[in-house]
């Protein structure tokens, strides 16, 4: 009888063990995987309100140089905050149109053609941004403004479909 308690507590404890040593693998993995997340999101976004902060930061800017940042970031501000706001009525519109009972294709390719237009006057205000922003900046400023851009440009990529598959790992739906 002794023998028998002797070896189901064993087993007992040996469960024990298992299951604690699992427990405490799961919780180091996943804390990693969401540091490593949060890093990542740090990393692709720029918070609109504070990005003249956020680059002093990043590129450790002289007092000098954040005058014509701070400047510049107020006219992107201004040129891009009324072309977000017409994409956003445009998406509006076209999901309406979309999901009316006769939706009219021409109508649905107008309002593609004017999200064109838009996007592209969209990002050359971001081109031109970032050249400004370059033109201020030292050899390794540079070097640090391009790895932030880059970073906000393979973001605005990633835009991943149910069921489709990334190639290359660049962002881009498969054909």
């Amino acid at each position: 009888m002794m023998f028998r308690n002797v070896k189901l507590l064993s087993w007992l404890v040996a469960i024990l063990l298992v299951t604690n040593l699992a427990t405490i693998i799961t919780v180091i993995y996943h804390t990693r995987t969401e540091s490593k997340v949060i890093t990542n999101k740090g990393d692709e976004h720029v918070p609109g309100d504070r990005r003249t902060r956020y680059f002093k930061e990043q590129l450790h800017l002289t007092d000098e140089q954040l005058v014509p940042f701070r400047e510049a970031n107020r006219r992107f501000n201004r040129r891009t905050r009324a072309l977000t706001d017409h994409l956003s009525d445009q998406r509006s519109a076209m999901l309406r149109e979309l999901f009316s009972d006769a939706a009219d294709q021409k109508v649905l390719a107008a309002i593609a053609a004017g999200v064109g237009a838009d996007h592209e006057q969209l990002k050359l205000a971001t081109c031109e941004f970032y050249l400004e922003l370059k033109s201020l900046c030292t050899e390794e400023q540079k070097e640090q403004l391009a790895a932030i851009f880059q970073s906000l440009l393979d973001a605005e990529e990633k835009v991943q479909l149910p069921g489709k598959k990334h190639r290359n790992g660049k962002g881009r739906l498969a054909e």
